[in-house]
């Protein structure tokens, strides 16, 4: 797969797991699956891991997010992206679900 596409699989794997209308089970099940992988964009790293911290606590909001990122240090990160409708059609969550050396 190339830098663009996994760049957009990323980008929309971390729009799933924002998205309170997706099943919670789902989510955990996809957050699971990409606890040991490496995302290409740092910025999805971070958020990933902003997003597996809040988790627990119920549905994610872009307030949550955004405040979980600046306590971490990353005060300047778009996350009304992370917020945006998935489009049509679904996720293909099992190219993430390899590792990454």
């Amino acid at each position: 797969m190339d830098r663009e596409t996994q760049f957009a699989t990323e980008l929309q794997t971390l729009r799933v797991l924002c998205d309170v209308a997706a099943p919670r089970e789902e989510r955990q099940r996809l957050m699971q699956s990409l606890a040991q992988h490496a995302f290409i964009e740092p910025e999805h790293q971070v958020v990933f891991e902003s997003i597996r911290a809040l988790f627990p606590r119920g549905p994610i909001s872009a307030a949550q997010l955004r405040v979980h990122l600046n306590n971490r240090g990353f005060p300047d990160t778009d996350v009304e992206k992370y917020f945006q409708p998935l489009g049509a059609g679904n996720i293909e969550h099992r190219a993430l679900d390899k590792k990454t050396p």
